[in-house]
């Protein structure tokens, strides 16, 4: 059956730190194989791999996540003090981690962007109805 025309291929990648850096290997095996994305989705861990990558969506993209990876410890970005899970308990803090580290991380090694180049994006999220 000859492909249709007006096929997309979309790379999803799910949420779940845990499968952050397994998505890298498998953006790594598409990439390779010359498998393009026309939109890359993203929840979670896999928004933040996944607006990194549609904005540079070849190897040099991919050698860019594995280097973030590869130097990521969980004490440095998700730093845990008894002061802000007190403050979090008493419902002064919406958190229990602060979210600086992860924004800095992320505003510091995202690409530049370049139009030209940059696939669609869509970035999921859920919060939890109480």
């Amino acid at each position: 059956m000859p492909p249709m025309s007006n096929q997309r291929t979309a790379f999803v990648l799910a949420g779940s730190g845990s499968l952050g850096a397994v998505q890298v290997g498998m953006l790594k095996a598409l990439t390779r194989l010359g498998v393009v994305p026309d939109c890359v989705v993203g929840a979670s861990v896999g928004a933040i791999n996944g607006i990194c990558f549609a904005m540079e969506p070849n190897e040099r993209g991919v050698t860019r996540l594995e280097r973030i990876w590869l130097r990521l410890r969980r004490t440095v970005i998700f730093l845990f003090s008894a002061a802000s899970s007190v403050l979090a308990a008493l419902g002064r803090r919406d958190y229990l981690v602060t979210p600086t580290p992860l924004r800095v991380l992320i505003e510091s090694e995202l690409p530049s962007p370049r139009p030209e180049r940059t696939r669609e994006f869509r970035a999921m999220s859920s919060r939890p109805t109480y």
